[in-house]
């Protein structure tokens, strides 16, 4: 049932500065032709019918881990993490989400779920603009999910 690659999801609202980074992150894979993407102001559910059928499914966001503003953090989704926060503006968490996706449809969702956080110096204050210390990490991240898209398929786009 899974004939998808990889699709790449990014999550935040571009209203609180940093949380709005994984948003960011995807308009920048769209810019370089990627075009199994989805973006998402908030996590709840339909984040799991992103997912079906895809074979791996990356997903961006801010994070609060207390690491060094801009410091980039890797999950797997299958894990489920107590003491990570996910961004102030969430509805749900996305480890909640994703074990609910593989309770529901087990068959139907990916091998492999990775989230890559992005530690957010300014998550819950009003405004349009990453703070430099995110902003500055972007082009890494964007690379880093081509070059997995790369080694998942052998092709980018």
């Amino acid at each position: 049932m899974k004939e998808k690659g990889v699709i790449v999801i990014g999550i935040g609202n571009p209203n609180f500065k940093d949380d709005g980074v994984g948003l960011r992150v995807v308009e920048e894979l769209e810019k370089k032709g990627i075009k199994d993407t989805v973006k998402y102001l908030n996590i709840d559910l339909k984040v799991i019918d992103s997912m079906r059928g895809y074979k791996k499914a990356i997903i961006v966001d801010a994070m609060k881990t207390g690491a060094e503003p801009g410091t980039i953090v890797e999950f797997n989704g299958r894990t489920t993490w107590k003491n990570v926060y996910a961004s102030g503006t969430h509805s749900m968490s996305i480890f909640e989400v994703i074990r609910i996706g593989y309770e529901v449809f087990p068959e139907e969702m990916p091998d492999e779920v990775k989230i890559i956080g992005i530690e957010g110096e300014e998550v819950l204050s009003l405004g349009m603009e990453l703070t430099p210390s995110v902003e500055k990490v972007i082009p890494e991240v964007v690379e880093k999910i081509l070059n997995e898209m790369q080694e998942h398929s052998g092709k980018i786009g």
